[in-house]
C-alpha cells in the first residue's frame, strides 16, 4: 500500500512540474512584441523548470521506482524457481518410471530366461524317461510343461500388469486435466440416459 502512495505521489509532482513548465516557459502569455531579453528569459525559465522536475524525480521517484522495480525482479526469480522446481520434480518422476520399467523388462526377460531354461531341461529330462516309459508318459509329461509355461506367462504377464498399473496411477493425475474430468462425467451421464 506504501509503495503505491509513493508511486502516485511522485505522478502527481510530475504532473504538476509539467504543467508548471507548460505554463511557466510557454511563449502564450508574452506581449505580441516581446523585447530580446524575454526570449532568454523564457528560455531560461524552462531550463530552471526542467532543472527542478529532474531534481524532483531523483529525488522523490528513483528509490519508490528502484523498489517497485526490485520488487518485480524478485517476483519473476521466484517464478522461475518454482517452475524449475517443478519441472525437476516431473523429470525424477520420468526417470523413476523409465527405471521402473526397465528394472520390469529385464525382470521379465530374466524370468523369461529362466524358464525357458527350466523348460528345456526338463524336456530333456522327459524326453529320456519318455524313452524308457513309453509314448503315454510322453504325452503326459508334455502336458504338465505345456500347463507350467502358462502359469509362468500368466504369472509374468500379472507382474506386468501390476507395475504397468503401478506406473499408470502415479502419472495418471498428472496427465488428467479438469477438462478430461469434465469429458468423462458427460460420457457417463449420457450413456446412463440411453439406458
Amino acid at each position: 500500500m506504501k509503495k503505491a502512495d509513493t508511486i502516485a505521489t511522485f505522478c502527481h509532482w510530475v504532473m504538476a512540474c509539467g504543467l508548471g513548465l507548460h505554463f511557466l516557459g510557454s511563449d502564450a502569455f508574452a506581449a505580441e512584441q516581446a523585447s530580446n531579453w524575454r526570449v532568454w528569459y523564457d528560455l531560461a525559465l524552462r531550463y530552471i523548470n526542467f532543472g527542478i522536475l529532474v531534481f524532483v524525480f531523483l529525488k522523490y521517484g528513483k528509490t519508490p521506482l528502484l523498489n517497485f522495480l526490485r520488487g518485480e525482479k524478485d517476483k519473476v526469480a521466484r517464478e522461475i524457481e518454482k517452475i524449475e522446481d517443478k519441472k525437476k520434480i516431473a523429470t525424477d518422476k520420468i526417470k523413476e518410471s523409465r527405471q521402473a520399467l526397465e528394472e520390469s523388462q529385464a525382470r521379465f526377460a530374466e524370468v523369461k530366461e529362466r524358464i525357458v531354461g527350466q523348460g528345456e531341461k526338463k524336456q530333456q529330462d522327459i524326453i529320456q524317461d519318455a524313452r524308457q516309459q513309453g509314448a503315454i508318459m510322453i504325452s503326459e509329461t508334455k502336458r504338465r510343461i505345456e500347463n507350467q509355461l502358462f502359469q509362468a506367462k500368466s504369472t509374468i504377464r500379472a507382474e506386468i500388469l501390476d507395475a504397468a498399473i503401478t506406473v499408470a496411477m502415479e502419472r495418471l493425475p498428472q496427465e488428467v486435466t479438469e477438462a478430461d474430468n469434465q469429458r468423462f462425467i458427460d460420457q457417463y451421464l449420457a450413456s446412463a440416459q440411453t439406458k
